[in-house]
């Protein structure tokens, strides 16, 4: 474990392409939110935090059984996921003094596993790298760690354009990790059926 790195899991928006609540969609036996928060606590990172926002009591409900996370709302969840971002790393940097670096992580990031989480906590850990983000494409994106150089920029973030400004103003210092498929995240009804099928098809072949 590495008590130095914090991951951070956005999870306050409205759902509102959606049209019910994202994060509580069933998933593998519980919900979206809830395996995103159980594959962060299983892996290298020493704290995780969860920011919530739209429909902040139902989903705070659904998940008080996990312990040893941290729930932070966020007030001002309808300027964006921005405004999230800046929630969560002012948190950490008032109240978690030993952090020196966060995963930015998405609350409907299902596919993505612990194994990847920790190569990017290894990458940090050796010193290889402060800035590692995924690849999208010829983009990047979160999952992404930051060093706390960064802390400072991300903590101004208030509109709905996250980290992508952040990223792309520091390209030529992002070391990038592909995830070979695993990116997909749900922001629609046919999203989320889409995932469910790959799931139903993954399982048919084993």
């Amino acid at each position: 474990m590495n008590s130095q790195v914090a991951i951070l899991i956005l999870a306050a928006g409205s759902s509102s392409r959606m049209g019910k609540i994202k994060q509580l969609l069933p998933w593998k036996g519980s919900t979206l939110l809830e395996n995103t928060i159980r594959t962060a606590k299983s892996s290298m990172a020493g704290e995780v935090l969860v920011i919530l926002g739209s429909n902040a009591g139902l989903i705070k409900e659904s998940i008080h059984n996990i312990n040893d996370v941290n729930i932070i709302e966020n007030t001002k969840w309808r300027k964006g996921i921005g405004s999230s971002i800046s929630c969560g790393i002012n948190y950490l940097t008032a109240y978690e003094k030993d952090i020196r670096a966060v995963i930015i992580l998405l609350a409907d990031q299902v596919l993505i596993n612990s194994e990847y989480l920790n190569r990017m906590i290894e990458l940090y850990t050796r010193g290889k790298k402060d800035l590692i983000a995924t690849k999208y494409g010829h983009k990047t994106g979160v999952p992404a760690l930051f060093d706390q150089f960064y802390f400072k920029d991300l903590s101004k973030l208030d509109e709905d354009h996250g980290a992508h400004n952040l990223l792309k103003r520091f390209t030529d210092k992002i070391y990038t990790l592909d995830t070979f498929g695993k990116t997909f995240d749900v922001d629609t009804q046919e999203d989320y059926n889409k995932l469910l099928e790959m799931n139903a098809n993954k399982d048919k072949r084993f």
